[in-house]
């Protein structure tokens, strides 16, 4: 199996893990936006650390960095709705196979703008 691939399958488990630990706090009573921020600390956290041990610096044109924003503030409008959604009573059974139509977007806007 080459890198990209198992790559894909890690974060594939991974995001499935993201979609039931988040589904467990909202069920258990935990405030969506008190859990998003501890979430986003935590992916912060990891980020920093893997520059550290990856030696890896910080290096991002302006333009780029604007891209980063708009890609996390569309991340925040994924993730507060998905868990908002949960919270109003919806089931993850439908929820989370509605949220993962959103490959179908990227797809999409891939074929679009990378041809």
């Amino acid at each position: 199996m080459n890198v990209p691939i198992l790559l894909a399958v890690v974060s594939l488990i991974a995001g499935g893990l993201v979609a039931f630990t988040s589904q467990f706090g909202v069920r258990n009573g935990a405030d969506v936006t008190s859990f998003i921020l501890v979430d986003a600390i935590t992916f912060l956290g990891l980020a920093v650390l893997m520059m550290v041990v990856t030696k890896s610096p910080f290096v991002l044109t302006g333009r780029l960095t604007w891209w980063a924003v708009i890609c996390g503030m569309f991340a925040s409008i994924s993730v507060f709705t998905v868990l908002y959604a949960l919270k109003f009573g919806g089931e993850g059974s439908i929820i989370y196979p509605i949220q993962s139509l959103q490959v179908v977007v990227a797809v999409i806007l891939a074929v679009l703008v990378f041809r």
